[in-house]
């Protein structure tokens, strides 16, 4: 097995509790093209899955209202960056703990979203790269977010693992090549992340770094 040089986090659910934010925008972007299908609350439960998917498979949206929507979505998102978004406890004490590795953050939100919402936390600091939603061809379960982070690091996708909430962030790794851990912190569930067949899973980010100290050093767990 290839040693762990990268961390690649996903970011709402992860990193940051994002979730009143990600409602505010939801609902709004169903209210500009007057079709509240559902509410954001009910809608949450997809937290990681693209926008653009939701609205489309979840709400029937398409052509121009869809456009629409997922425009209105990202407007009210990236609006509620500074009263909608805080980091989970416990991150910014395990970020400072993995300066052994390259950490990036690998979200399928728009990037200027997410270099604002890491500033205003407080977590900016601790990556050397972003990549967001708009910086690949396809987001998240694609494996291209994995791949072009590993890329943008200097490492292989087998030197990096993916740490995520959701099966989309499992599946991106699994298909990458890299590994997984889940965090049941965030909105995703243990079983939906077992089910995808992640590879580790931990209950608090205190966990994260002496399990990535294990894995760096290949001892069994």
């Amino acid at each position: 097995m290839s040693r762990l040089r990268a961390v690649l986090f996903d970011v709402d659910g992860t990193l940051l509790d994002t979730l009143d934010a990600w409602v505010r925008a939801f609902d709004a972007g169903l209210a500009a093209i007057r079709r509240p299908s559902m509410s954001g609350s009910e809608a949450a439960r997809w937290i990681g899955t693209p926008i653009e998917t939701i609205y489309k498979e979840r709400c029937g949206l398409a052509g121009d209202d869809l456009a629409k929507a997922v425009r209105v979505f990202q407007q009210v998102e990236a609006e509620s960056v500074h009263d909608g978004m805080r980091a989970y406890p416990g991150i910014p004490e395990a970020l400072a703990a993995l300066r052994a590795w390259k950490l990036a953050a690998v979200t399928n939100k728009r990037y200027d979203t997410t270099v604002e919402a890491l500033r205003v936390t407080a977590l900016l600091p601790f990556f050397a790269l972003i990549l967001g939603g708009d910086s690949v061809p396809r987001k998240k379960p694609f494996p291209d977010p994995i791949l072009q982070a590993a890329k943008g690091l200097g490492v292989t996708p087998t030197e990096c693992v993916v740490v995520g909430d959701t099966e989309n962030d499992v599946r991106a790794a699994k298909e990458a090549g890299a590994r997984s851990i889940g965090v049941t912190w965030g909105y995703g569930t243990r079983t939906n992340l077992e089910a995808a067949g992640v590879d580790h899973l931990i209950e608090t980010p205190e966990a994260l770094p002496p399990l990535l100290r294990a894995l760096a050093a290949g001892r069994p767990l």
